[in-house]
């Protein structure tokens, strides 16, 4: 996660264009995030032994609770763009949606009573089902009449094969049926975590071509002047 923030850092001092200064933050500040959890848990804190004996790492859900959002803001950018003031509810919905999904997905993994847990992931999923149905749905249609519209199509197949890998995960591992052992909990989750955060953001990033320079946004800028406005 360290490795991949310090390749982010660089596209983000860039500042070429509003999409790729924009791209760039969010996509910096995802695995800063998840570095800092990681550590947190590795440093035997972001986690409770519960009275089954079972170790629930929270600090991952902290970490999902900020950085699905950043990567959601960032995939919905190419959607929305020359929209997003218009399509506040549309936006809004999605990341509450998401923030749901991973709450109800805290409680269901923490206990370990089933009817509660079963319950919560449920509520969960449907949340997360929820989310693809937007981005899907509405984002898709709105795709189409933005200039990153393919762009927007690819960054959501991707994301969207990868998300799904979370809830299987979840079910097979030790805050579900736990039909493995919590090394192949920390295995996957990690695997799939450095996939979404590191790899899906250098990726994006590098999707980003140069459009309007930052500096013609600014008021009284040189560059404004430069082109007429």
């Amino acid at each position: 996660m360290a490795i991949g923030q310090f390749l982010l850092f660089f596209p983000m001092q860039k500042n070429k264009s509003v999409d790729e200064e924009g791209d760039s933050i969010c996509h910096f500040f995802v695995p800063l995030v998840a570095m800092t959890l990681y550590l947190l848990m590795a440093l035997g804190y972001g986690q409770v032994h519960l009275a089954s004996g079972r170790t629930f790492y929270f600090g991952r859900y902290i970490d999902w609770s900020i950085t699905t959002p950043l990567l959601l803001l960032s995939l919905i950018s190419a959607a929305v763009k020359g929209h997003v003031h218009k399509r506040g509810a549309l936006i809004a919905g999605l990341l509450a949606s998401d923030v749901y999904m991973i709450v109800t997905g805290l409680v269901a993994g923490w206990t370990d009573d089933p009817t509660l847990k079963w319950w919560f992931y449920v509520l969960s999923c449907l949340a997360f089902v929820a989310i693809y149905g937007l981005l899907w749905g509405p984002f898709k249609r709105l795709s189409q009449s933005s200039p990153d519209g393919e762009k927007y199509i690819k960054k959501a197949a991707v994301l969207s094969i990868v998300w799904f890998a979370y809830p299987v995960v979840f079910i097979v591992g030790q805050e579900g049926l736990r039909l493995w052992s919590p090394l192949y909990d920390a295995i996957f989750f990690t695997c799939l975590d450095l996939i979404a955060k590191v790899l899906y953001g250098l990726w994006a990033v590098s999707m980003v071509k140069s459009g309007e320079p930052v500096a013609d946004s600014l008021p009284g800028s040189g560059a404004r002047i430069a082109t007429g406005r």
